[in-house]
């Protein structure tokens, strides 16, 4: 019995020791990232949109209307496609930038389209997600600027699209449909995108 006893409170003490053993058992590992800096990148992409059914984003390098259709229901020219621009800002600097857009008349043969044409200022958060922030003619889109603040979680797409009367898409402010009081001819404009801190 004695035995039986020394055994017991043996075991009894190789447990309390294990179990002493573990609790106070720890070990700290460190973990450390580090993050480069990336200031200051613009970019800015162009894109072709159907304006038939579905939109359809194709790349292009310029907003080219092309050569006007005559509609014979409506009376005015219209294009085949209407444009986005994409502009992205790749900056973790903490820096407080901004875009700003400006423009060059859209002009030709003594004439222009300042007022012919809309553009739409969104605010980007997915690629079918957008919210408007501003919609003006072509010739009121001169230094219009929005900042990092107002972009936060998103990016800037502007939308570029010719006139067309349509009240179930209404144009912007004082633009007007292209008809037959708008000389022929090829009109030419440009618009700068510009990141400033």
């Amino acid at each position: 019995m004695k035995k039986s006893l020394i055994l017991v409170m043996s075991a009894v003490m190789v447990v309390f020791c294990a179990a002493g053993a573990w609790a106070a058992s720890s070990q700290s590992i460190n973990v450390n990232a580090s993050i480069p800096t990336m200031t200051g990148g613009l970019s800015v992409t162009v894109s072709r949109v159907n304006g038939l059914g579905s939109a359809i984003f194709t790349p292009a390098s310029s907003i080219d209307f092309g050569s006007l259709t005559w509609d014979t229901v409506n009376h005015i020219f219209l294009p085949e496609n209407y444009y986005a621009v994409d502009i992205g800002v790749t900056d973790n600097s903490g820096t407080a930038w901004t875009i700003t857009h400006t423009r060059t008349s859209l002009a030709g043969n003594g004439n222009n389209l300042d007022n012919k044409v809309n553009v739409s200022f969104n605010k980007q958060t997915s690629a079918t997600v957008s919210s408007e922030l501003q919609k003006v003619s072509y010739g009121n889109s001169q230094s219009i600027s929005y900042t990092k603040a107002q972009l936060a979680g998103g990016w800037l797409r502007i939308y570029y699209g010719v006139g067309t009367g349509d009240p179930t898409k209404p144009d912007a402010t004082g633009v007007t449909p292209i008809g037959l009081d708008t000389p022929a001819g090829t009109y030419n404009g440009a618009v700068t995108i510009t990141l400033t801190p």
